[in-house]
């Protein structure tokens, strides 16, 4: 079985990549998504999987609801992501076509893209921070 604490670290290296790409290399993160959206669907691809990523998504919620359900209420963030993915999962399992309806509903709302540039340092420097903490979090208690 895979080490929680592990899992934790890899998170927050992932974190800590794409927190410095929005703060010094945006450019890089919107070509990445221009080819990715050339390659594939998203939407295809999430409701040919759905089942398997569903039930990701509910591992994922039942690991982080697990692992931080004992901590003080500090990681109180850690279980509202838990019970998100929780949700999610159960969504794609049972009522993929919401998930869709919301994301059409979303994107007619708000551009994701225009936000995330205008934000971008804002962001990276809290993906930096999250990756620090998962990080410590790691090093701290293996």
């Amino acid at each position: 079985m895979v080490n929680p604490m592990i899992i934790i670290l890899v998170i927050g290296i992932i974190s800590a990549v794409f927190g410095a790409l929005l703060i010094f290399a945006p450019e890089a993160i919107l070509k990445a998504e221009r080819q990715a959206n050339r390659l594939f669907m998203t939407d295809t691809i999430f409701l040919k999987n759905r089942i398997p990523i569903g039930i990701g998504l509910l591992s994922a919620s039942a690991f982080l609801g697990y692992t931080y359900a004992a901590k003080p209420l500090n990681e109180i963030i850690f279980l509202v992501t838990a019970v998100l993915a929780g949700v999610f999962g159960l969504l794609l399992l049972v009522s993929p076509n919401t998930i869709l309806q919301a994301e059409r509903h979303a994107n007619k709302l708000y551009m994701t893209d225009a936000f995330f540039l205008r934000n971008r340092v804002v962001i990276g420097v809290g993906l930096l921070a999250s990756s620090a903490f998962m990080v410590w979090t790691y090093f701290s208690f293996s």
